[in-house]
């Protein structure tokens, strides 16, 4: 029994001392297994980051590809801009062994769907005919917008629209001279590129002014009435359309609707009065200047007298029947018609100097209605008497004169009006208005006599939003 009890004794222990054993296997084991944990860990760790820098040499590659494709676009777009400069350089030689010189109608003003040309001639250095063939292209630009709004005195708007450009050729007509024709058909500023091997030649772009063609003028649009007698028409900053009427003896303002917004004058023995009120005016602030029975008057806007000035005579700032009145470089220039000269005033009707006399001659005057200025500031006078139209500098010298014979004779000239570069003047006896350019060469005339739309019974023009006024 003894023996027995020692044996169980001696199991217990080994049993103790195995479990012992195993315990500490298991701890080794888990300490074992720990470590492999963290191996495995860092090695995931590293195989993260192989693949961010595989990553990052892939990206690497691609930027390189992609810079290796930049460099040699760029060098493709090098070796053409050195291509281009090259030809530009040869070019340039062959341009600097020649000169132009450009002439021609068409060269600075034309005339709507009339044809024109500019002759360009090339020369080499010493002068003489280029005669090698160049490449000469041109182009017509249109400088205003393609849309532009019209104002039918005093009625309504109407919108045009502008063609873009004007067909243009270019023909050789000689090895050195090259024709550059075109047709406008828009009016307006243009500008008038022309160019010898893609190069523009000296002073190119021409600024061209396309005039409208006054042979389309002379239908008539609309017809005012209820006016006594409507001598003179100006137009203000407004728009706003002002009429001298001469057996109303007032002034008539209308909007730009056509309805009247005022009168101011009435025949009366006051300053203020008129009587057959004629000639009229105004300036940049919108002053009404009216020559009336041997007076001449300064208005405000609104009506109101600012200075009265004259009586009947002939001495200086006296009147003997006063027509025509414009204005000129802050310069009031007045008809005297009776007394056969034209006489100038400062702003404040301050007298400055008097032009002509009666006569036939150059210089002369008999019976001058009108006066009006071309933009070089050479002074027209019609003269209703004489049958003429006299042309002279500002400071009286004689230039020409025209309307006296032939086609576009005149047979009482009584107003005047430049716009367009054309002379537009109202033939009293005549009953019709005649176009004329500015060099005095006939146009066109239309008009005749009578009572209905078109028919004159008396003439007196003036010219707004490309359209003739007839008083």
């Amino acid at each position: 029994m003894q023996t027995l009890r020692q044996e169980l004794t001696d199991r217990d222990r080994e049993i103790a001392g195995k479990d012992e054993e195993s315990e500490r296997d298991k701890q080794t084991l888990r300490q074992e297994l720990t470590r492999k944990e963290a191996e495995v860990t860092r090695a995931e760790e590293t195989i993260r980051r192989e693949q961010q820098q595989i990553q990052e040499m892939r990206q690497r590659e691609t930027e390189l590809v992609q810079a290796k494709d930049r460099e040699i676009a760029l060098q493709q777009q090098l070796g053409e801009k050195e291509q281009q400069i090259q030809e530009m350089r040869q070019r340039s030689q062959q341009s600097a062994s020649y000169t132009c010189q450009v002439s021609g109608p068409g060269l600075t003003s034309a005339t709507v769907n009339q044809p024109t040309h500019v002759l360009v001639q090339l020369t080499d250095s010493s002068g003489r005919p280029h005669s090698p063939p160049l490449n000469v292209t041109a182009q017509l630009e249109l400088v205003s917008k393609a849309t532009r709004t019209t104002t039918i005195w005093p009625w309504s708007k109407k919108q045009e629209t502008l063609p873009n450009e004007s067909h243009v050729s270019v023909a050789m007509t000689s090895p050195s001279q090259y024709e550059v024709s075109y047709t406008p058909v828009s009016r307006g500023q243009h500008k008038l590129h022309v160019q010898v091997n893609d190069r523009e030649i000296n002073s190119s772009p021409f600024a061209v002014t396309m005039y409208p063609d006054p042979r389309q003028l002379g239908h008539p649009v609309r017809t005012v009435t209820g006016l006594n007698l409507p001598y003179g028409i100006v137009f203000n900053s407004h728009q706003e359309m002002i009429v001298s009427e001469y057996l109303g003896h007032r002034v008539s303002i209308f909007d730009i609707r056509g309805q009247k917004i005022r009168t101011f004058g009435s025949h009366g023995g006051n300053p203020d009065k008129m009587k057959l009120p004629a000639g009229i005016a105004t300036d940049d602030t919108d002053n009404i200047y009216v020559s009336s029975w041997h007076k001449l008057q300064k208005f405000t806007s609104s009506g109101e007298l600012i200075k009265c000035i004259g009586q009947l005579g002939s001495e200086e700032g006296e009147f003997d029947v006063p027509r025509g009145v414009t204005l000129y470089d802050n310069q009031v220039y007045v008809c005297d018609r009776d007394n056969h000269r034209i006489q100038v005033f400062d702003l404040d009707l301050n007298f400055v100097r008097s032009i002509g006399s009666r006569g036939k001659g150059r210089g002369d005057f008999d019976a001058p209605l009108d006066v009006t200025f071309d933009t070089a500031g050479n002074m027209y006078i019609a003269e209703f008497s004489n049958g003429r139209v006299q042309v002279m500098d500002t400071s009286g010298q004689f230039i020409r004169v025209f309307g006296q014979e032939g086609e576009g004779k005149l047979h009482g000239p009584s107003g005047l009006h430049i716009a367009d570069n054309y002379v537009y003047v109202s033939d009293y006896s005549g009953h019709c208005i005649v176009v004329y350019e500015t060099s005095g060469q006939f146009v066109t005339s239309f008009g005749r006599r009578g009572q209905e739309e078109g028919e004159f019974p008396f003439c007196i023009t003036s010219c707004a939003g490309g359209f003739i006024h007839v008083c």
